[in-house]
C-alpha cells in the first residue's frame, strides 16, 4: 500500500472520527447543545468524502469518466454545504451575529448557488461538459466563503490578549484550511481551462499537488474543530 493510499486514507478516517467525536460531544453537552458543534460535525463530515476517488485510484479500481462526472457533479453543492456549514459554524461559535441585510444578502447568494448547482446537475444529468461549473463554482460560490471564514476567524484573533491558547491555535488550523482551499480553488481554474473540458478529469487526477492539498485541509479542520470546541466549553460556550 502505497503513501497516496495512507495519506488520504488516514485523514478520511481523521475525518470520520472527528464528525462522531462533535456529534457526540454536541449530543451530550450538559447546557444547551451549541449549534457551531454540530454544523462543524456535519461539515466535516460533507467535505472529506472528495478523498474516496484519490483512494480508490491508488488502490488500482479503474473507473469510468461517466462515474467520476456524476460523482463531482454531486461533490461541488456537498462541497459548497459544507463550507457554509463551516461558516454558520464560525459565526455561532463566535457570536457573531449579522444584521437584517446582510442575512438577506446571505440567504439569496446561497439560494442563488442552489439554483447554480441544481440548474446544472438536472441540465446536464451530471456531466461536466463546459468551463462554467468548475470555473463558477470556485470562484463565485468556494472562493468568497473561505474569505468570510478567514475574516471572521482572523478579527477574533487579533481581539484576544492572549494569541497563545487553544482557541487561537483552533483559528490558526481553520485559517489555514480555508488559505490552502483558496489555492486549491485558484489551482483548479488554472489548469482547467488550459484543457477542454471534456478531458477535466485527467487534468485533476494528474494534480498529485491538488490531493495532497487536499488530504492537508481535512487534518487542518480536524485540528482546528478540536481546539476550537474546546476553548469555547472552557469559557462556556
Amino acid at each position: 500500500m502505497t503513501l497516496w493510499v495512507v495519506y488520504p486514507a488516514l485523514a478520511l478516517v481523521l475525518g470520520v472520527l472527528t464528525s462522531i467525536y462533535l456529534f457526540v460531544a454536541w449530543f451530550r453537552h450538559p447546557k444547551k447543545r451549541p449549534a457551531f458543534i454540530l454544523y462543524w460535525s456535519a461539515g466535516l463530515f460533507l467535505m472529506y468524502w472528495f478523498q474516496v476517488p484519490i483512494i480508490l485510484t491508488n488502490l488500482g479500481r479503474t473507473t469510468t469518466i461517466t462515474a467520476f462526472n456524476f460523482f463531482f457533479a454531486v461533490t461541488f453543492p456537498v462541497t459548497f454545504l459544507a463550507l457554509a456549514m463551516i461558516y454558520w459554524g464560525v459565526l455561532d461559535a463566535l457570536n457573531i451575529r449579522l444584521n437584517r441585510m446582510l442575512k438577506v444578502l446571505f440567504l439569496a447568494w446561497l439560494l442563488s448557488a442552489a439554483a447554480f448547482f441544481a440548474y446544472h446537475f438536472i441540465i446536464y444529468h451530471g456531466v461536466i461538459s463546459t468551463h462554467i461549473l468548475p470555473v463558477v463554482g470556485n470562484l463565485v460560490f468556494y472562493l468568497p466563503l473561505r474569505i468570510l471564514i478567514i475574516i471572521a476567524l482572523a478579527r477574533r484573533v487579533m481581539q484576544m490578549d492572549n494569541k497563545k491558547n487553544l482557541g487561537a491555535f483552533g483559528a490558526a488550523f481553520v485559517i489555514g484550511e480555508s488559505v490552502l482551499g483558496i489555492f486549491r480553488n485558484l489551482l483548479i481554474v488554472k489548469y482547467v481551462l488550459a484543457y477542454p473540458p471534456q478531458l477535466w478529469y485527467i487534468v485533476l487526477t494528474s494534480l498529485k499537488i491538488f490531493f495532497i492539498l487536499q488530504t492537508a485541509s481535512i487534518i487542518f479542520l480536524v485540528f482546528g474543530f478540536i481546539f476550537l470546541h474546546r476553548a469555547c466549553c472552557r469559557t462556556g460556550n
